[in-house]
């Protein structure tokens, strides 16, 4: 795949605003209430996050309406969360995404109440951003944010050492030299999720419709695919025999402990960082709690991995979303609240407090992001509407793993067993 691959024709484009059952044509300036706005309610809700002030931003203005409605709000781990509503079927509201939503068994699927009847307009709400979260038809959630994959770059540390911000493979792999002699770790991040996380863009762009791998596939070409991800693999390939990523240095980075992991950026010496969106809206917070950051402040950006001859292969795709609990007490409210989530105001303010990017057509892009999604890198992103699944994500996660943990006789058979996933995927799609 030796081209640069951020681009969406006009077709997809206009593919994607005419989903069926997914989209909505009307467009309303304010909210209008339907309900009884004395009701005295408590909306119950679920969600992944451990702090969640913009769920209570966006509940302070609910309340402008409806000032009698409150709401409970309890951690739930997102592998966790059948078993909980299954025991707490009082819940309301819980958050989800494709994941969970696209399981096999249906499962979480069918608590969702269905969206697409229930008046709730999403015209505000970039359609392409609306696949993951539509089944068969159905829009079961609304996305609140995107997931981006990228790379947080010490800008302050390439300028001391002379260097630019790469902007192509050939320039990031010279960058990578010229930083491995002058004795650093060049690109960090967690152990057996860094290789997969830095290869993500380029891969499941080529997924997406219209694209080299998704085009070989469905033409029942797997020589063809394998060969157009063949650099993503010999990527990782470079990248331990050069050195320029050490599993030592990687295995130090707590998994899922955001702070420890953003406070060991901010200890000033890593150069290139690899992670994704939710960790990157976490560290303009985190500032303030790194005592060699308050000390030595340095400059840092996030951006896509310049993974292309020429240019990165930018890829963005929707990230959780809130779905109305069908068995709640209180269906009407919250399908309620989900009507009041669905509006541009209310959309772009959870965004900007959660400080991700927002899923809205008309928004302000937050600066750390201004790299990633401004005006110019947007328009040619590949959006993952439904055409990369959960089960290719954890293929690719768990192949690219073992690979660099020297689980396969050759890229080959790491290829064939990927792509082999990703073909079933797409026959039952």
């Amino acid at each position: 795949m030796k081209r640069f691959v951020c681009g969406i024709t006009a077709v997809l484009l206009a593919a994607a605003a005419m989903m069926a059952g997914c989209s909505a044509s009307k467009k309303e300036e304010s909210f209008t209430p339907r309900l009884d706005r004395d009701a005295d309610i408590q909306l119950d809700i679920t969600g992944f996050f451990g702090n969640f002030e913009a769920l209570d931003q966006v509940m302070n203005d609910f309340n402008q309406y409806y000032p009698n409605v409150t709401y409970s709000y309890q951690q739930v781990g997102g592998s966790k969360e059948e078993a909980y509503l299954d025991a707490n079927p009082y819940v309301d509201i819980f958050m989800t995404s494709a994941e969970f939503l696209q399981k096999k068994d249906g499962t979480l699927a069918r608590r969702c109440v269905d969206l697409s009847g229930e008046d709730v307009d999403l015209s505000a709400i970039d359609s392409r951003m609306l696949g993951d979260s539509c089944i068969d038809g159905h829009q079961l959630s609304i996305p609140m944010g995107q997931n981006i994959y990228g790379l947080v770059v010490n800008t302050t540390l390439l300028e001391k050492e002379g260097l630019s911000v790469p902007q192509n493979r050939s320039e990031f792999e010279a960058v990578l030299a010229a930083l491995k002699a002058k004795g650093y770790t060049p690109v960090q991040g967690p152990t057996h999720k860094i290789y997969a996380d830095l290869t993500a863009g380029m891969v499941f762009s080529s997924l997406c419709e219209g694209q080299p791998v998704y085009e070989a596939l469905k033409a029942g070409d797997e020589e063809a695919a394998g060969a157009a991800l063949s650099p993503a693999v010999e990527l990782v390939d470079e990248l331990v025999a050069k050195g320029y990523t050490d599993a030592a240095v990687n295995a130090e980075y707590p998994e899922d402990n955001y702070d420890q992991a953003i406070l060991r950026f901010f200890e000033g010496d890593v150069p290139f960082w690899m992670c994704n969106t939710e960790k990157v809206s976490g560290m303009k917070k985190r500032e303030s709690k790194s005592e060699a950051f308050q000390k030595a402040p340095f400059s840092y950006a996030f951006i896509y991995p310049p993974l292309g001859e020429d240019g990165a292969y930018c890829y963005q795709e929707p990230w959780f979303g809130f779905a109305a609990s069908a068995s709640g007490p209180h269906t009407d409210y919250a399908v309620e609240f989900l009507r009041f989530l669905a509006t541009e105001k209310e959309i772009n303010q959870m965004a900007s407090v959660k400080g991700i990017p927002s899923v809205a057509v008309k928004s302000e892009v937050p600066e750390i992001y201004r790299n990633v999604i401004n005006e110019d890198v947007a328009k040619t992103s590949i959006i993952n509407q439904g055409e990369v699944t959960p089960d290719m994500v954890k293929a690719w996660y768990s192949g690219i793993a073992k690979y660099a943990a020297g689980g396969y006789a050759s890229a080959q058979e790491l290829l064939e067993e990927f792509l082999g996933v990703c073909a079933r995927e797409m026959e039952n799609k």
